[in-house]
């Protein structure tokens, strides 16, 4: 009982964290563009408990605490869609200009990347940045890369056309391709040739994960300590290189070929956070813990900036619209808009969802 409450703890923790992040970017744009935001809730439904702050701002927490949200002035609901006559309202969303507007929106998802890429670099700074040249030391024999003909000294340049600096680089893009061909560029005596390998796919030990395994490994890795301005850049390396990542699932998913368990939904996700919150408790894996709130808030930064309706995207999308017209669309039309985004997105969750709750109760273990 006690770990369950814990995971549960640990996921509406981490959950709460990074949405506050995201909706304190846009109270912080909102703020410094004169629009007055009359509500900063964490949690949605019933407010539990909350204070007038300045600015006219009511701060609240509310009785479900899965996300939040702020309403600004002319806001006719959590969606931000505009009231009648909010373009009249004086400190209202829709009376800024476009370009406020549009500055308010982004700062949501630039929020998460900075919270994310500030993560990686106080961990680079203080404990060090683990780095292991993608060199060949050993082989698997009969592995994918024993079969494919690479050697012990060979270094890997890049894979399907993205360059690797390190080991961990290699091991992500071979994890997110089991038995398809990946393209290497690889460097042997001075000479730098292409190959084609198929990674093997593994399964995890309770069959719910499949990723993509060539079968070498390195013992050159070091711990290198960084300063402050080489954490920076590292962070925003590693930042960078979690959104092409990102990306790299996303095409999968649209193209069909996602990999088992890839995709999750509510549930795994705060299956997977809970998980870490209790392992950071027991076995103070702090840092750890840390390193999967940046992930997870550089992928909420990056979802919120599809161009869904009701996701920031959207608003993005409706303001790109507005420059070209050099007029908004009209109210009823982004409400309905709005409302279909929605319900697409609430489908997509009931199904993630659905898939969740079957891979939990067909788990080996």
């Amino acid at each position: 009982m006690l770990d369950i409450l814990l995971i549960l703890a640990g996921f509406l923790g981490i959950l709460t964290l990074v949405v506050f992040v995201h909706e304190w970017g846009h109270y912080w744009a909102a703020r410094r563009c004169g629009v007055v935001v009359e509500v900063f809730s964490v949690g949605f439904g019933r407010e539990l408990f909350g204070w007038n702050g300045q600015g006219g701002t009511r701060w609240r927490f509310s009785a479900i605490p899965l996300g939040g949200y702020v309403r600004m002035r002319g806001d006719s609901g959590v969606a931000s869609i505009p009231s009648q006559g909010a373009v009249r309202q004086q400190g209202s969303f829709m009376s800024a200009s476009l370009a406020s507007r549009a500055f308010i929106v982004a700062m949501g998802p630039i929020a998460n990347f900075i919270l994310g890429a500030a993560i990686f670099a106080a961990i680079f700074f203080t404990l060090g940045k683990p780095i292991t040249p993608p060199i060949i030391d050993d082989l698997t024999p009969g592995g994918a890369a024993d079969t494919a003909g690479l050697l012990p000294g060979d270094r890997i340049l890049s894979v399907n056309g993205y360059g690797v600096d390190d080991f961990n680089d290699l091991r992500l893009h071979v994890a997110e391709n089991p038995e398809r061909a990946i393209a290497l560029t690889i460097r042997r005596d001075g000479r730098d040739f292409g190959i084609s390998v198929i990674p093997d796919a593994v399964r995890d030990e309770c069959g719910r994960v499949l990723y993509g395994r060539l079968g070498v490994m390195s013992h050159s890795g070091e711990m290198a300590q960084l300063g402050l301005t080489a954490s920076i850049g590292a962070a925003v390396a590693e930042s960078y290189a979690l959104t092409l990542a990102i990306m790299r699932g996303l095409g999968r998913l649209i193209t069909g070929q996602a990999n088992q368990g890839e995709i999750g939904g509510p549930i795994k996700i705060a299956e997977i956070t809970g998980m870490a919150t209790k392992q950071a408790v027991r076995d103070q894996q702090i840092a750890r813990l840390m390193l999967l709130i940046a992930a997870l808030s550089i992928n909420l930064g990056f979802i919120n900036l599809l161009p869904i309706p009701a996701l920031d995207g959207g608003h993005l999308a409706f303001f790109g619209l507005e420059a070209l017209m050099r007029r908004p669309l009209s109210r009823v039309v982004q409400e309905w808009v709005m409302r279909l985004g929605m319900a697409f997105l609430l489908s997509l969750i009931i199904l993630v969802t659905f898939f969740d709750i079957l891979s939990l109760t067909t788990a080996p273990c």
